[in-house]
């Protein structure tokens, strides 16, 4: 169901033409949205409307001709019969609607157009503004048109621009409210087909379906374009595609055995640095507890060397204090030998449990640095066999094309003597002897150790992006490998798409051969029929039609006849024709004056006769012979019925209605009258519905003729005096009146 169109829509309402083709300065004004262009053949009409519709609406220099053969260009336009250098010109149109309120709104589309004589180009400069030209707006200053660069000042430059595509989107959005371009597109499409001039003609000649298939929308240019190129580059497709699939098959090849070298490899590496860096970590952990080991030991030598000196020097002491008890004379004393035995029993005492204590410290000496010496010698194995690992690594980094120097220096911690073997005489408080061995006591600097284990986890943490790269570059082989596996399938796709494109390729071929056939038939068709119609118009008018049979001309073997024979064949017609159909039209407008004065004259003549008809004639005096009233409604007098013929004389008219013959009565209401013929010439005709002539007028009965009296109007005048008698007798005889009375008054008229 149709929508009204809505009243507060955009409508034409002006247009304009400055300076461009033979237009110095026009105006056009619309009414209503329409537009009546009247004038002779070569105006400029066609032209005008090329320069403003559809051109103002999509920018397309290449479809200003209406009837899509180019003919017609911008530089054509600015530059033919132009002599000087430059030309500017402008082209405007405006529209206007009315909104809910009543109030007006405008807006301007327009483009101007520089040309140029020295580089034959002509570059438009589209703009939309709700400026009026003429009001708000003058393209001429001092009667020269407005340059471009004050238009854009007057107007703005963001609503100026030299590129069409973006004054289409510009007039859709803000002309017909559209933001989509494939609509705007497919509208001017309609109004390009609908605009040509062969339209019409079409039309009329049952050519609507095909009008109509015209109009749809194009396909868009891009799918044109994509399907045009897949066709016409099948055996470059074709080739590419031979060449895809040996690629595929090599690649297929080389990844199946490089991707089980790179699964290998991958994994034994991974395995290996995994294993390392377990390794590493414990060799970590096993340091820091020898580290502590260490410095607890170290403790526990510095206390029991302390511990060890007070002994020794507390024995010092009691051997002094002994022997100077031995030296002393009070030691004679018995007194003092018991006190100073008392005091040896308990230096005894105290010096078995000094040594007693020494000997402990020596066993503890002697535990602590072999135990020194094992975890020197274990710390010194493993910290080799971290070297060791690290090489491995080193070598493992190097095939991995890793820098061996992101891994570091292995940590070295040479392990030396603290102490060498020795052997010791301890003398028992009882006076034994005994030996105390020394095994020599290896160490390690650990604070040494610690710092290069400390540079070496300082390295291998400084390593930590690069083998994050590294294992991010695992990550993106295995994304590889995956996209290989998709090119894989992408390759079985385009193999199986490829099979599929042959087959529409087979089939579009075959359906184009079949095309081709068609047309060249339709071609042919047409052909045909073009020779019938020119030769019929030739015999019917006489007008050459050569240039039709030129274009018509066409060899089958070359392929079918081209899409735009038809339009050049249609457009050269018609050029032909033109002068004869100009010909005709003024003929016909000839003839359109003359029907329309013929049918005015009929006209006036109607009421003319309608007037008269309306009109009565006098009722003659009734004859002397005859006083019988007549009973209404049975019958008209004679001459009420007839008319008297053109060119009687006069006097014939005066003896008939002397005779007292109109004012009688004709039988059947008068209608069996007809023509009275009265000597060969016609005296009076029938009013009514006309009829054949009778042979001669009844005058007082059937088949009773007028005799031949000639042009004689005494023998007229004669004959019309005896004319009352002899009737009275053959009413008599027919028994329509009775005999005249006595009394010499007239007979009665029998009703």
């Amino acid at each position: 169901m149709n929508r009204p169109l809505s009243p507060h829509r955009y409508r034409l309402h002006r247009a304009g033409i400055r300076n461009v083709w033979q237009y110095d300065e026009q105006e056009f004004a619309f009414g209503d949205g329409r537009l009546l262009l009247r004038g002779k053949n070569g105006a400029g009409k066609s032209k005008a409307l090329e320069m403003l519709l559809p051109y103002l609406l999509d920018g397309d220099a290449r479809a200003l001709d209406a009837t899509g053969t180019g003919r017609t260009t911008l530089l054509w336009l600015m530059l033919d019969g132009f002599e000087q250098t430059n030309r500017l010109g402008y082209l405007w149109l405006e529209f206007v609607r009315t909104d809910e309120e009543g109030n007006d709104h405008h807006l301007t589309l327009g483009a101007a157009v520089r040309a140029s004589q020295s580089t034959r180009t002509a570059k438009p400069f589209f703009f939309v503004t709700p400026l009026r030209v003429g009001e708000d707006l003058h393209l001429a200053v001092a009667g020269q048109p407005l340059p471009v660069e004050q238009l854009k000042t007057l107007v703005g430059p963001e609503y100026v621009t030299d590129r069409a595509v973006e004054h289409r989107a510009r007039v859709a959005r803000h002309l017909f409210g559209l933001t989509d371009p494939a609509r705007y597109r497919n509208l001017l499409h309609l109004l390009h087909r609908l605009r040509r001039p062969t339209i019409g003609d079409r039309i009329d000649s049952g050519g609507l379906v095909s009008v109509l298939a015209e109009t749809l929308p194009a396909l868009d240019d891009e799918v044109v374009e994509k399907v045009a190129r897949n066709l016409d580059d099948l055996d470059a497709v074709r080739t590419d595609l031979g060449r895809l699939e040996r690629t595929d098959e090599a690649l297929r090849t080389f990844l199946t055995g490089y991707r089980g070298y790179l699964h290998g490899a991958l994994r034994r590496r991974a395995d290996e640095v995994n294993g390392e860096l377990e390794r590493l970590a414990e060799h970590r952990r096993s340091a820091g507890e020898a580290v502590k080991k260490v410095a607890n030991l170290r403790t526990s030598e510095d206390e029991l060397t302390a511990r060890l000196d007070t002994l020794t020097a507390e024995a010092d002491e009691a051997e002094t204090d002994l022997a100077a008890l031995h030296a002393s004379t009070a030691y004679r004393s018995l007194q003092e030998l018991g006190e100073k035995r008392a005091t040896v029993t308990a230096l005894h005492s105290a010096a078995a449990t000094a040594f007693k204590a020494l000997r402990q410290a020596h066993s503890s000496q002697e535990e602590t640095g072999r135990r020194l010496t094992e975890e020197a010698r274990r710390l010194g194995a493993e910290l080799v066999e971290i070297g060791t690992t690290h090489g491995e690594l080193l070598r493992e980094a190097e095939r991995a094309g890793l820098d061996p120097a992101h891994l570091g220096e292995p940590a070295v911690a040479p392990v030396t003597p603290v102490a060498g073997a020795a052997v010791a005489e301890l003398t028992a408080p009882d006076g034994d002897f005994h030996l105390v061995r020394h095994s020599e006591v290896l160490a390690v600097d650990t604070e040494a150790c610690a710092d290069a284990l400390l540079a070496l986890d300082s390295q291998l943490d400084a390593a930590g992006p690069v083998i994050r790269n590294r294992t991010r570059d695992v990550t993106e082989l295995a994304a590889l490998i995956g996209t290989t596996r998709r090119a894989q399938q992408e390759a079985h796709e385009a193999d199986a798409a490829r099979e599929r494109l042959e087959e529409q390729a087979d089939e579009a071929r075959e359906r184009a051969a079949r095309r081709r056939e068609e047309t060249a038939r339709e071609g042919q068709t047409y052909t045909d029929a073009v020779r019938t119609w020119t030769e019929q118009l030739r015999r019917l008018t006489g007008v050459p039609l050569d240039a039709v049979h030129t274009l018509i001309t066409h060899d089958p073997a070359e392929g079918p006849l081209p899409a735009h024979a038809p339009d050049e064949v249609a457009d050269t017609a018609r050029s032909a024709v033109e002068p004869w159909l100009a010909e005709l039209g003024e003929q016909r407008d000839a003839r359109a004056v003359a029907v329309r004065e013929l049918a005015a004259e009929q006209d006036r003549l109607a009421r003319e006769r309608k007037d008269w008809e309306a009109r009565t004639d006098p009722e003659p005096a009734p004859p002397p012979h005859r006083s019988a009233p007549r009973t209404p409604g049975t019958g008209a007098p004679l001459y009420r019925l007839v008319d008297f013929a053109e060119g009687r004389p006069a006097v014939l008219r005066g003896h008939l209605l002397g005779a007292g013959d109109l004012t009688d009565h004709p039988a059947n209401g008068g209608d069996d009258l007809g023509d009275g013929v009265l000597g060969g010439h016609r005296v009076i005709k029938h009013r009514g519905v006309q009829r054949p002539p009778l042979p001669a007028l009844e005058y007082a009965g059937r088949g009773h003729d007028f005799p031949d009296l000639g042009e004689d109007p005494h023998r007229i005048s004669r004959m019309t005096q005896a004319a009352p008698e002899v009737r009275q007798q053959r009413r008599i005889k027919r028994g329509v009146v009775q005999p005249k009375p006595a009394s010499g008054l007239p007979p009665q008229v029998t009703p």
